[in-house]
């Protein structure tokens, strides 16, 4: 244990200087974590290093050894694809803040042998880079573990004609057929030589309407509660068959099945006796939740997966998907919540997803925010991390990062801003309906927020970033405004024009700050994606001036997008496809 104590503060030495001046003379496993005289008493290395990083900026804390498991699930799918270098670093952070468990999400991002078409033109990681990731990890006794899908959530290699004999759903696995067993054993096989742990996690939520595409056609219907526990079981049995022998799947279709809602979130659902019997000892459920806020729900839930299973995990999540920046006003309503359950429900382990959806839009680095909140709720009791820790562990300090996220308070969601078009402006039409008042509101806020920003530390990263997007935001809601009234009223749009070019300038300034941001942290498979989106819209605005030119110029006698009527309001998916385009033309994974 000393020597494994001692390579880690080695490791953290190169970084932060301050652990140098440790000197660690004897470790003692305890129920507690503290230092004195030289002796590190601990209930683990993750302990042990949480309690170091405050001790050394001077503040004491008492840590809650309550979880067994306190662990992200890093995204690693949805376009950005972290370069080894970044996720060491990336490791390193979450080492200081006590994670002691890494999932890493991966549909597709990892070589298979013989398949050529699994992560092609993806950014997969070769198994000698899992492998580096890996021994990084256990440096700091963090155990990495491979989060894969082998059900659902396989559009990205079903795309290819090359395995259409493995599909039965769009996105979804054939079952009951061995060529999907042979193709499940292999992924499982190539792990096998790449991670150390004896955890896996194998997915199978979501997996909606599998049985009833080219399986339905072949086989005709089976109730799908018999296709999913027979596939299961027989991924298990291959997971086992090569050690991993602690298999986690996603908890959601035993209630979307049993519900009559076909709900996940539904209290009210009974499983089956022998549905739970035939879950395999071995295999624990991952309850995962990241909207319901009322405890009493969450406790239901819990209890409902007990009932089930005695192993039962919390997955709740420091919130990046659908943002440009991390959301801490979702994630403190809901992850505060999930801990408070899981310390009275006695459950041990808990995860925080950090999803990237869509394309991976969001600044990655600031969920580290998120995960310091995370780590003062869960690991400390009767006292806090200060704010020095945080500027010792990220290098900027506390206040500015509460900044950053404050983006997400803005009066309009910013990712779904960003998307809409300019002319045909299908989000802010809908938002008009709900709030006539929301573009004006939303310009107060910009203006406001983009002064506040501007009075903080320019030569950060994060904070130019962020105020490179809020300008583009800014434009777009100027360009709304003043294109509806002027229109609508038949006066001069010869202002939007200006605001169109300056526009046209803050997007090329985005395209710019975006592919910095990914070509230092990230693969560049991928970038593609926010790239076309991005210059998209740059030259939608120059249409939009070039619409408005041939109208001024009588040489159309209206502008159409701006003639439709908008019905009731309705939800709208963030997605860019359902905000960026009149039709539906593709399929977003």
């Amino acid at each position: 244990m000393k020597t494994r104590l001692i390579n880690a503060i080695n490791e953290l030495s190169k970084y932060y200087e301050e652990f140098r001046n440790l000197h660690i003379k004897e470790v003692m496993i305890l129920d507690n974590t503290f230092y004195k005289d030289g002796i590190m008493y601990l209930t683990s290395i993750n302990h042990a290093l949480l309690y170091l990083t405050n001790y050394i900026n001077n503040s004491t804390i008492t840590i809650d050894p309550h979880f067994n498991t306190f662990g992200t699930m890093i995204d690693l799918s949805r376009n950005a694809v972290f370069t080894v270098d970044y996720l060491k670093d990336v490791i390193r952070k979450q080492a200081l803040l006590g994670i002691n468990k890494i999932m890493l999400y991966t549909e597709d991002t990892y070589e298979v042998k013989d398949e050529p078409y699994f992560g092609y033109m993806r950014g997969r990681y070769t198994q000698e880079e899992i492998k580096e990731i890996v021994a990084y990890a256990d440096i700091f006794a963090i155990e990495v573990i491979p989060c894969i899908q082998t059900l659902g959530h396989l559009g990205q290699f079903l795309r290819w004609g090359y395995n259409g004999k493995l599909k039965d759903q769009q996105t979804v696995l054939m079952t009951e057929i061995d060529e999907v067993y042979e193709f499940i054993e292999r992924c499982i096989s190539s792990l096998r030589e790449a991670y150390q742990t004896n955890k896996i996690h194998i997915g199978l939520d979501e997996t909606f309407g599998f049985g009833l595409g080219r399986f339905y056609k072949q086989f005709g219907f089976k109730d799908q509660y018999t296709l999913f526990i027979r596939h299961l079981k027989r991924v298990n049995q291959i997971c086992l068959k090569y050690n991993f022998n602690d298999v986690m799947i996603w908890s959601d279709m035993f209630f979307r099945i049993s519900s009559v809602k076909e709900e996940y979130y539904d209290v009210n659902v009974n499983i089956a006796e022998n549905i739970k019997k035939n879950i395999p000892e071995n295999v624990s459920l991952v309850y995962w939740d990241y909207y319901n806020y009322n405890k009493s729900i969450v406790d239901a839930m819990i209890n409902k997966h007990l009932e089930i299973t005695p192993k039962t995990i919390m997955a709740s999540g420091t919130w990046i998907w659908t943002k440009l920046v991390y959301d801490k006003v979702q994630t403190d309503k809901t992850a505060l919540v999930h801990i408070a359950a899981c310390k009275d429900l006695e459950i041990k382990d808990l995860y925080f997803t950090q999803w990237n959806d869509d394309g991976a839009p969001c600044n990655y680095e600031t969920v580290f925010l998120g995960l310091f909140d995370m780590s003062n709720k869960a690991l400390v009791i009767n006292s806090t991390m200060t704010d020095t820790v945080y500027q010792y562990i990220m290098n900027n300090s506390y206040q500015e990062a509460r900044l950053i996220v404050k983006l997400n308070e803005a009066p309009i969601n910013p990712l779904s801003l960003l998307w809409d078009d300019p002319l045909l402006g299908i989000y802010l039409n809908n938002e008009q309906i709900k709030n006539p008042l929301i573009i004006n509101e939303g310009i107060t806020f910009f203006k406001q927020y983009i002064n506040e920003l501007e009075l903080l530390n320019m030569d950060n990263f994060e904070i130019k970033h962020t105020e490179i997007i809020s300008k583009l935001l800014l434009d777009k809601l100027e360009i709304r405004k003043e294109l509806l009234e002027a229109y609508h009223h038949k006066k001069s749009l010869s202002n939007v024009i200006s605001l169109c070019e300056n526009a046209m300038e803050d997007t090329e300034n985005l395209l710019l700050s975006y592919r910095k941001m990914w070509l230092s942290r990230y693969k560049a498979f991928g970038l593609d994606v926010i790239q076309s989106r991005l210059a998209t819209l740059k030259y939608r605005f120059k249409e939009t001036i070039l619409r408005i030119k041939d109208y001024e110029n009588h040489l159309i006698k209206q502008i159409d997008e701006l003639e439709e009527k908008v019905g009731p309001y309705q939800y709208i998916r963030m997605n860019h496809m359902y905000i960026a385009y009149s039709s539906i033309h593709v399929l977003s994974y």
